[in-house]
């Protein structure tokens, strides 16, 4: 059974180090996911960046404009060091109310015109887009299931945050549960299904594609923490 990390210290990351920017809706729940992978690769840097104005896509493009594209912006993307933006959103209502399309498409304008200005430079997706439906801990549910979830099951608690929490026992542990997120990959690809307009359908989401950037950089670290915490 794995327990809780101990003794372990965070390395900073190298001045070449790959840069992954992460802008989510939450204020909570996805900084801590992420802070977990934080210091466990010298060549990877991850900066989790929560809403400031607003929680919607379109408030989160504001502010990613902000902070990687302004004459004064705080951060800077190098694409040569192959350097992305990832958007975590959940579909909420933000589909209905067409504020996720827009978003998709400024990052497909991006990824063309970055290209465009740094021809020397392989081709690779800068500019990205994860969404969950319903809501981000459906990604959290699958480094525990390899099913998705039953729709019955689901409907009896308030929320499918309330749903993930009564299904995890304990609830969700940042702290030790993220080291097994390449079985969270595997299940979310497993049981990832589009609707008819290429979305991601109800118990799906695309934060696996995030995933398997990071993967890569702390694999051998994973292994190691998995060996320490029992």
């Amino acid at each position: 059974m794995i327990t809780r990390r101990k003794n372990y210290t965070k390395q900073a990351p190298t001045r070449d180090a790959r840069k992954l920017y992460i802008f989510c809706e939450g204020v909570g729940t996805e900084p801590s996911y992420f802070s977990f992978f934080e210091g466990l690769s010298t060549n990877l840097e991850i900066i989790t960046v929560p809403p400031e104005s607003g929680t919607d896509p379109l408030k989160l493009l504001e502010l990613a404009k902000s902070k990687l594209l302004d004459d004064d912006s705080r951060f800077v993307m190098d694409y040569r060091a192959n350097d992305s933006v990832w958007f975590v959103i959940d579909t909420d209502s933000w589909e209905k109310e067409g504020k996720i399309t827009p978003l998709r498409a400024f990052c497909a304008e991006n990824n063309t015109g970055f290209q465009e200005k740094f021809s020397e430079v392989k081709p690779y997706s800068a500019w990205n887009v994860v969404q969950s439906n319903p809501s981000f801990e459906i990604w959290l549910y699958y480094h525990f299931f390899k099913d998705c979830p039953n729709p019955d099951e689901v409907s009896s608690y308030p929320s499918f945050k309330a749903f993930v929490d009564g299904a995890i026992s304990g609830g969700f542990d940042f702290q030790k549960d993220s080291v097994r997120v390449a079985t969270a990959v595997e299940n979310a690809k497993e049981n990832f299904k589009c609707t008819s307009d290429g979305k991601p359908g109800l118990f799906s989401t695309e934060v696996y594609e995030l995933a398997e950037v990071i993967i890569p950089f702390v694999r051998q670290h994973l292994d190691r923490l998995k060996g320490k915490m029992r």
